[in-house]
């Protein structure tokens, strides 16, 4: 690879081309006095700035949790018009005039002031000769929280009062990197409306941060009760990380030192642009996601550098999941840790399959803070031997357009924060060119006190040729990039993701299907990732006519949030009358994502005593229909009605996600009740998963159901296609030709009750690749190649 940047503090000079400092101001005044949030409460901390509110007591004077951000304004700046829009800001956002005292002795709140406490005489200029020095000094000096507004932002000008650098420096506690989007874009609007002599014109924010951090608690709760989604959670990091290896990924080139001066360097790598393209069909291939193909081939080779085929890489991930959180400055960003197992006898699109799998699981599990997770999963853990060692993440492509007039607006690049773990790695892809992608950046950030420039030259260069190499041949075997089999293997227990299946091999004759532990409760969280990954997919298909996941989302977004506005939820039912169809894939999403079960009921069939059927003393009060509403005392939705139709079309299509809940939803909650059959949340997960690893569903699978619409053979097959981004397909053809219309259609995979497999000829089904039912089939036809996968018994 070609290096492209190679700049740290040592090296970068003055920001401004050395030009002379005249003036500073100051954004956030250390101010002594007080005042209560207006209702008078002291609101909690979140349990993440829990975790660094002590850590700040320890050492306030430390700057390792200091979040810089740096634009270069060049012209005519309106001083006023920006003190005005600064002032608009902090109203706007009660996180940056808020710090945190005690109540009493380790019990800290959320003190909220007023815009005029944080700023008693505005905005105040300064001069300054050093701009370097000046930029170093604002990032490297420490808050206490406890006593100080944790933000600073510093105007620097050269003398000519036409070249400007902005500077935010805020602590971790009261925002993440992420938060500097909708501060940056809050400045601006605020800026622009100022200078025009009027107020900013911006929607009101749906919450603010003390809110959240309330609410983040009650759904949590306390690890104490292992019902809560905190304890269920860390039970998840402990299974998941139990038995994790004490020696480090990566070799120092010097020993650490006792006290860490936490200074980093930055080193920029360059991929050329058909090595980018490469990777990025490797990706396509694999259902999966650039991501995972860098975070693959990091695996192979932290693991041939560490000998050790259990590999651990970090991951930050937003934690914006909520609707309205991505205009909210605060603290929602987490870690997430990655474990891996590299096996030199696989392909490397076996471990990007793999790593993919491992991601969702860890995306499942990944409400409760990342200090709290290394405390009880890894509690042997200290900064000579830090978990993670290396984090990997995606570049944000998010940041907004920096434009204000009379001035020209550009983000620099801050390369002085601290280095928060040993090696943080990058992927920035480079512009397009029309439909042809850009160069791949790779950007190493490595603390100076362990490692030199010439270590991470050799680590890129390495990371270099093995991402040439998969993006030239994905399914390369592992061993071939440098990986042999004397590398020691994870302990069995250690292997297993949270949610795989012990699926046994595809066979010519039945196999039964076994299960393992499953994550339910993310299961609607999972199922939109593929909406992300392949938004115009293919979801449903009849002939030329498509549902895409796109359109499937946001219309079950639609009408879950108005079956949970009538109550259902996590323990109670909704009952579907439908029959095989777009509503009916619609409604069977909705209902997941309200955390519901599903109560089929077959479309002929009216009255209350069938949909409860051995459902006794389970809460039905609602039911979505087609046609006529049966007079049952159920409040059924008819979506022909116009009425209901504009009632579900004035709701958000957001994701819905567990805040918007009437409950938490459990893994055991049930997911499917009729008669006596149920699956729960937890089984219905295990399932899918199964079929997905057994039957070998891709993105490019076609599906078709052949059961009786009380059959749980639909909700899997919706659940497994939406794991896989397959299609459902909805065959037209008549009812005495099945096996003609399902050529037609080429249907890859059948869900089939195993009565009903006597009407197919297998034979006559180029296609096939699978049959998922519920019992071994009596026909000596299915004696096949064909692999029939049975689902265990519920």
């Amino acid at each position: 690879m070609e290096t492209a940047r190679d700049t740290d503090l040592r090296r970068s000079g003055s920001p401004l081309s050395g030009q002379p400092l005249t003036a500073t101001v100051e954004f956030a005044a250390e101010s002594t006095a007080a005042r209560l949030a207006p209702t008078e409460e002291r609101p909690p901390l979140s349990p993440a700035q829990q975790r660094l509110w002590a850590q700040n007591r320890l050492d306030p004077k430390s700057a390792a949790r200091n979040i810089p951000m740096a634009v270069r304004l060049t012209g005519r700046l309106d001083l006023p018009a920006l003190r005005r829009a600064a002032e608009d800001v902090l109203q706007r956002h009660e996180v940056l005039r808020t710090r945190y005292p005690e109540s009493e002795p380790g019990v800290p709140y959320q003190e909220i002031l007023s815009v005029d406490e944080v700023l008693p005489d505005g905005l105040v200029v300064e001069r300054s000769a050093d701009i370097g020095g000046r930029v170093a000094e604002l990032i490297s000096t420490g808050f206490d929280v406890t006593t100080q507004v944790p933000v600073r932002v510093r105007l620097l000008t050269g003398d000519d009062r036409n070249d400007y650098l902005l500077i935010v420096v805020a602590h971790h506690i009261c925002a993440d990197r992420a938060a500097m989007n909708p501060l940056a874009r809050d400045l601006m609007t605020a800026y622009r409306a100022r200078l025009a002599g009027d107020a900013p014109d911006w929607a009101p924010l749906a919450t603010q941060y003390a809110d959240f951090a309330k609410r983040q608690r009650a759904i949590l709760g306390s690890d104490e009760d292992e019902n809560s989604l905190a304890a269920r959670q860390s039970a998840y990091w402990r299974e998941r990380l139990a038995g994790l290896p004490e020696t480090p990924v990566l070799p120092l080139t010097r020993p650490r030192p006792a006290i860490a001066s936490q200074r980093c360097a930055v080193v920029d790598f360059l991929l050329p642009a058909a090595v980018h393209a490469g990777l990025d069909t490797a990706a396509r291939q694999q259902d999966s996601s650039l991501f995972t193909v860098v975070h693959a081939a990091l695996a192979v080779l932290l693991a041939r550098i560490s000998g050790s085929s259990d590999v651990v890489i970090g991951m930050p991930t937003t934690g914006r999941t909520e609707p309205g959180l991505e205009d909210l400055v605060g603290l929602f960003a987490n870690t997430l840790i990655l474990r891996t197992a590299v096996d030199p006898a696989a392909s490397f699109a076996d471990l990007i399959r793999q790593a993919g799998a491992t991601r969702l699981a860890a995306c499942a599990n990944a409400d409760i803070p990342f200090e709290r997770v290394v405390e009880t999963a890894a509690p042997g853990r200290t900064p000579a031997n830090p978990l993670p060692q290396v984090v990997l993440s995606a570049h944000d492509s998010t940041a907004p357009a920096l434009e204000l007039p009379g001035l020209t607006v550009a983000a620099l690049d801050v390369d002085l924060a601290a280095a928060t773990f040993d090696l943080q790695i990058g992927i920035e892809p480079g512009p397009a060119t029309g439909d042809a992608v850009g160069e791949l950046g790779i950007v190493f950030s490595y603390a100076t006190d362990i490692f030199d420039d010439d270590t991470i030259d050799c680590l890129g260069d390495d990371l270099g040729r093995i991402l040439t190499a998969v993006a030239a041949d994905p399914d390369i075997p592992v061993r071939a990039l440098g990986i042999d089999d004397a590398s020691p293997e994870l302990d069995t227990p250690a292997q297993a993701t949270v949610g795989e299946s012990a699926v046994v091999a595809v066979e010519p004759t039945p196999v039964t299907l076994t299960l393992s532990a499953a994550r339910g409760t993310a299961l609607t969280r999972t199922l939109t990732t593929v909406v992300d990954d392949d938004p115009d997919g293919p979801a449903l298909a009849r002939g030329e006519d498509v549902l895409t996941y796109r359109e499937l989302d946001a219309r079950s977004s639609r009408l879950a949030r108005v079956l949970i506005g009538r109550g259902s939820g996590p323990g109670t039912g909704v009952a579907l009358r439908l029959a095989r169809g777009v509503d009916a894939a619609v409604a069977t999403w909705a209902v997941l994502k309200a955390g519901a079960a599903l109560v089929p009921v077959a479309t002929a069939v009216h009255g209350i005593e069938a949909i409860h059927g051995g459902a006794a003393g389970f809460d039905v009060k609602v039911g979505v229909t087609l046609g006529a509403v049966p007079a049952d005392g159920i409040d059924w939705l008819a979506l022909d009605d116009p009425a209901v139709a504009d009632e579900i079309a004035a709701a958000s299509a957001r994701p819905v996600t567990y805040a918007d809940r009437v409950r938490a939803l459990r893994g055991d909650d049930p997911a499917y009740i009729h008669g006596a059959a149920t699956l729960g949340y937890d089984q219905l997960a295990a399932i899918a998963d199964g079929v997905l690893t057994a039957a070998e569903l891709t993105y490019e699978s076609r599906t078709y159901t052949l059961a009786g619409p009380e059959s749980a053979l639909a909700l899997i097959e919706s659940v497994t296609v939406g794991l896989a981004g397959a299609t459902v397909t909805l065959p037209a053809g008549a009812a005495d030709d099945l096996t003609g219309a399902l050529a037609d259609e080429w249907v890859t995979h059948l869900f089939a009750d195993h009565t009903r497999l006597a009407e197919i000829d297998p034979a006559a089904l180029a296609d096939l690749r699978g049959v998922i039912t519920d019992a071994a089939p009596g026909t000596a036809r299915w004696a096949t190649p064909t692999p029939v996968v049975v689902l265990p018994e519920r």
